[in-house]
């Protein structure tokens, strides 16, 4: 029974140093606070990723980055994860639309803006809201990309 528990501990040790993390200069406390005081609501859901895909960071409930939204493309919905996913490396983009009743979504995905002097990062980000008083998309990318740069990316 040791030995199992000492297995599980040495295999929950590797699987966590092969994580994705944030780039070690940035302050997840910062971070946070910065996309909370610019975007954060219980509707919003933020998650930045490296260039293979794996989350860094997440901005958000569980639930709310998993909600199926629509894309704004033909009535189609999707997750922040899989909008996220579909953005990896491309420009920044940004759209909004109603969604039910007097609900809106607003969607921004694009790469973690790199400040002036700071070393290049490839990670992209999804920012999404969804409510009845949702941000338009390209407010979502702009309040975005300054908390970013104010936490230090």
């Amino acid at each position: 029974m040791v030995r199992r528990l000492a297995l599980v501990a040495i295999a929950a040790a590797g699987l966590s140093a092969c994580s994705a993390k944030l780039p070690a200069d940035i302050n997840e406390a910062a971070l946070t606070q910065a996309i909370g005081k610019s975007i954060g609501s219980p509707s919003t859901c933020v998650i930045v990723a490296d260039a293979q895909g794996r989350t860094v960071w997440r901005g958000g409930g569980y639930i709310t980055c998993s909600r199926n939204l629509p894309t704004c493309q033909g009535g189609e919905t999707t997750t922040a994860a899989e909008v996220l996913k579909a953005g990896l490396g491309k420009p920044a983009r940004f759209t909004s639309c109603p969604t039910t009743g007097v609900n809106t979504v607003g969607w921004a995905v694009g790469p973690v803006p790199t400040g002036e002097g700071k070393p290049q990062r490839d990670l992209t980000y999804v920012a999404v809201m969804e409510g009845e008083r949702a941000l338009p998309g390209l407010e979502i990318k702009e309040r975005a990309e300054r908390a970013f740069e104010k936490a230090g990316f």
